[in-house]
């Protein structure tokens, strides 16, 4: 403005005519006066185009920074906006950012099963399985909900209304949360299948056959499977898996559990707590093939106990329940028989702790895909106390040691894929799912999905001590004793060969028929000896060799 003015006054006295210098002092001072007025007017108007101008660029800076607070909140409220979507029938939303969503998760499978049995099972005694029963299973029904929230937690919710043997009310599979901001570390708690070997970290819709191998499963379930109270950290990196656990009981044990449902169980004082690990790497990873080995193992180092701290128990009174106990069984790798009757089986054994190991691999190459891995299984004895006759009605408590067990089991699977597609490794749990198929089943293109050959042979053995002749006399009557064998553990050694067609007609349809050979080869556990004799360890058979057949229909969404 000072720059302006001055330019004026400048080209005021530049413009001052010589006749005007030669005129009156009056007339020249009006003139000046004159001049002055004029150039004042000229200066006010400068000045308010100058604040118009000002006025008018504020206003524009306004409207600038309003247009970019709109543009802020739009996108704020874009990213906030749920969009909703279906992936191969999965119902889901996110947000735009994808640090919120949810996706509603289900499992439908199916199972239409037939036992074959040899006439020689019928003379069995109920436990071992004279007359298992063919029907339909609906094996899994499950419902849930899976997502995350704020960006590095995730959570699922999932219910089963199915089950082996019989369906059974609606009860918690998974109900987790975790935390994926250290990725590719991550810290899960809740009630899940924390990661024990291959087999269990596969999912069950991606499962080779109906069931888990019998080796595996019995693992899984002694500090896992769905369902256990557990928190694990696990690593999950491209070639390298690695995960260690402390489980606790499954969501549905124990008398407050099975209470709620109406039913009556032996308490639990203290609940089951064990650690378990699992580590698997991969030295071959490439377009046509995988490769991962590994290794894990768990231990139980308190089993539930069955009376309450520092009560009396069967260690120390004959007669009275055992301070804890643990039984190691499974189902013949098939569950349509409705009594759930599991062919091999050890029995309630007075036991400390448990223990056990795995060695596992596992590969694809193109369409062709293999599994196999071996375990083994160490139960630490408790001791068990004893009336002990040393004459006809005259006895005295006495405290026995059983020998500690060992059982093992392996197993090998494989299978073909005769369209061409290769299993899909999966890095977040180091084990591999089904076969996507290249064309869809459709009758109006003519395609048909993907079909798949595949075979498995499983070894469970829980046997130990089995020719074990170390006894008490506990009865005497006259010349009569009785005599009771605490060593013998008889659980028998099942082989399973399963051989089975899948039928992926698309990524969420799958049919299955499968076959299976089972042979199990068992002594009856020696029930009490009564004799005026030399006492014989009874050797009644328990085993049996049956053919099953069965089909599946299965929806996973």
């Amino acid at each position: 403005m000072k720059t302006i003015t001055k330019t004026l006054v400048a080209a005021f006295l530049a413009g001052t005519s010589a006749s005007a210098l030669a005129a009156s002092p009056d007339a020249r001072l009006q003139a000046l006066q004159d001049q002055i007025t004029a150039l004042s007017k000229q200066i006010d108007d400068i000045k308010a185009d100058a604040q118009k101008q000002d006025a008018a660029l504020k206003a524009q800076q306004d409207e600038a920074k309003a247009r970019e607070a709109d543009a802020k909140k739009a996108a704020a409220t874009a990213k906030s906006v749920a969009k909703p979507g279906i992936a191969n029938g999965r119902l889901s939303i996110a947000s735009s950012d994808g640090d919120f969503s949810a996706s509603i998760r289900s499992l439908l499978q199916t199972d239409f099963g037939y036992y074959m049995q040899g006439g020689g099972a019928k003379s069995l005694p109920t436990a071992y399985g004279p007359d298992l029963s063919s029907g339909v299973n609906l094996r899994r029904v499950f419902l849930g909900l899976q997502g995350k929230v704020f960006g590095d937690w995730s959570y699922y919710f999932l219910y089963d209304f199915g089950g082996p043997s019989v369906e059974q009310q609606g009860h918690i599979l998974y109900a987790y949360l975790q935390f994926d901001g250290f990725a590719p570390w991550a810290i899960k708690v809740g009630a899940y299948a924390p990661p024990i070997n291959i087999e269990d970290s596969t999912a069950s819709a991606d499962l080779l056959f109906f069931e888990r191998n019998s080796p595996s499963n019995l693992q899984r379930n002694i500090a896992g499977a769905e369902g256990r109270d557990a928190i694990s950290v696990i690593y999950a990196g491209e070639r390298l898996f690695g995960a260690v656990s402390l489980t606790g009981n499954k969501v549905q044990d124990g008398s407050k559990a099975l209470a709620a449902a109406g039913a009556t169980a032996t308490p639990n004082y203290d609940e089951q707590a064990a650690v378990a690990g699992r580590i698997a790497y991969m030295p071959i990873s490439t377009a046509d093939a995988h490769w991962i080995i590994g290794v894990n193992g768990l231990h139980v180092f308190k089993l539930p106990d069955l009376v309450p701290t520092g009560a009396n128990n069967l260690s120390n009174t004959p007669g009275l329940t055992a301070r804890s106990t643990y039984s190691l069984a499974d189902l013949p790798e098939f569950s349509v028989d409705s009594n759930g009757t599991q062919l091999v089986s050890t029995g309630a054994m007075a036991a400390g702790h448990v223990t056990s190991w795995g060695l596992e691999t596992a590969g694809n190459y193109q369409n062709f895909y293999g599994q196999a891995g071996y375990y083994s299984y160490a139960v630490k004895r408790s001791p068990i106390a004893y009336n002990v006759y040393s004459a006809a009605s005259t006895f005295a408590a006495q405290t026995v040691q059983p020998s500690d067990n060992t059982f093992s089991g392996w197993y090998v699977q494989g299978s073909w894929v005769l369209t061409g597609e290769s299993h899909v490794y999966n890095a977040a749990s180091a084990s591999f799912g089904a076969p996507k198929p290249a064309k869809n089943f459709s009758l109006k293109d003519g395609t048909w999905g993907a079909f798949e050959l595949a075979a498995r042979f499983s070894d469970l053995d829980l046997n130990s001590h089995t020719g074990n002749t170390d006894n008490v006399v506990s009865a005497w009557t006259g010349t009569s004793k009785t005599y009771t064998y605490y060593n013998t553990v008889r659980g028998g050694e099942q082989k399973i060969v399963t051989v089975a067609l899948n039928w992926y007609l698309n990524p969420a349809i799958r049919m299955a028929l499968q076959y299976q050979y089972i042979d199990v080869s068992r002594l009856q556990t020696p029930a009490a000896v009564t004799t005026t004799g030399t006492p014989t360890l009874p050797a009644l058979k328990g085993g049996q060799k049956l053919n099953t057949l069965g089909m599946r229909f299965q929806l996973s969404i």
